[in-house]
């Protein structure tokens, strides 16, 4: 029997479940293909070689199972720093999708711009669209939300939608239903934030498990543990990803981050000194307009958080 083309729709550690129309077939990745996906010194450079959302070619075999032979090449991806490596390998949390669903949470666990932001890079260097929803709303009162909705509104003016959700309110789950319609979406977020309950509200039924957040650490318990592809009633599909709790960039000019947020393009190239990082320098543009209400000043904070960050986390990784 000759080879086939399918789409991963589930992946575990060396095993990947491939789909072919209505079959799926239980694959491993042929060894030398497996050998491909090393670099010239034999090191691992990927967590999973396979990610899914990547389309293959598999050989099929008995017992619904097969061997895939080659990994196409991807249109999008959505990857990033591998947590616990002391050599920085690329984790490739899904391929192909068309945009980044981004859940943050109001209150268990805090809202958190810092993975917002990084997020948000992640999507640019993967080249794909996000959509951004803050849940739990029903956690905070009025004047909470606006005042949020005023931080927030420097995304939105990026061209990022912000949408506000809580599965307590029906009414406020159809934008975000809308946003996911007709797309083939990955679903990111720190754990507790609601993905899974968020998704089992779009589409009643769906059945995903949903956990509680701890009340004394203010975080959340895994309860999706591996990446799983789920087709949407009303037109569209999503990636449902366990809860991260380490966004690590990958694929990013650590040293030009400023690339990364648009509102700072217009004044790049107009600071006093060429090598300017827009941090402490005298003449720096950048910080001019932070100063005059033209770049957010929380999204300026995010950038020199980022930075100092990355230069840490650079740093590890040295010999």
């Amino acid at each position: 029997m000759g080879t086939i083309q399918g789409r991963v729709i589930r992946a575990r550690t060396s095993f990947y479940d491939v789909q072919d129309g209505g079959a799926v077939l239980r694959c491993q990745l042929r060894g030398r293909v497996k050998r491909a996906q090393r670099s010239a010194e034999g090191r691992q450079i990927y967590a999973d070689p396979v990610a899914v959302g990547d389309e293959v070619l598999v050989t099929p075999l008995e017992n619904e199972e097969g061997v895939i032979e080659e990994i196409l090449p991807r249109r999008t991806k959505f990857s990033r720093r591998y947590p616990g490596k002391r050599d920085a390998i690329e984790q490739i949390v899904v391929a192909n999708a068309n945009q980044v669903g981004i859940v943050l949470s109001t209150r268990l666990p805090d809202l958190n711009l810092r993975f917002l932001d990084r997020f948000l890079i992640l999507a640019e260097v993967g080249e794909m669209e996000a959509v951004v929803c803050l849940n739990k709303v029903d956690l905070i009162d009025s004047l909470e939300q606006r005042k949020l909705g005023a931080i927030l509104s420097a995304y939105e003016e990026l061209g990022y939608p912000v949408i506000f959700t809580s599965i307590h309110q029906p009414q406020s789950i159809e934008p975000f239903r809308d946003a996911l319609r007709d797309k083939f979406s990955v679903i990111v977020g720190a754990s507790g934030v609601g993905k899974s309950s968020l998704l089992n509200a779009v589409q009643p039924g769906l059945g995903l498990r949903v956990g509680e957040v701890g009340l004394k650490t203010g975080k959340g318990r895994h309860t999706t543990t591996l990446v799983e592809l789920f087709w949407l009633d009303f037109g569209g599909e999503v990636a449902d990803t366990p809860g991260i709790r380490e966004v690590g960039l990958w694929g990013v000019d650590t040293e030009n981050l400023d690339l990364y947020f648009p509102e700072m393009e217009r004044y790049l190239g107009e600071c006093k000194y060429a090598d300017c990082i827009h941090i402490s320098e005298p003449g720096c543009a950048v910080t001019d307009a932070v100063n005059a209400g033209e770049i957010s000043d929380v999204r300026y904070l995010s950038y020199v958080s980022l930075r100092s960050e990355e230069k840490r986390e650079d740093s590890t990784l040295m010999p």
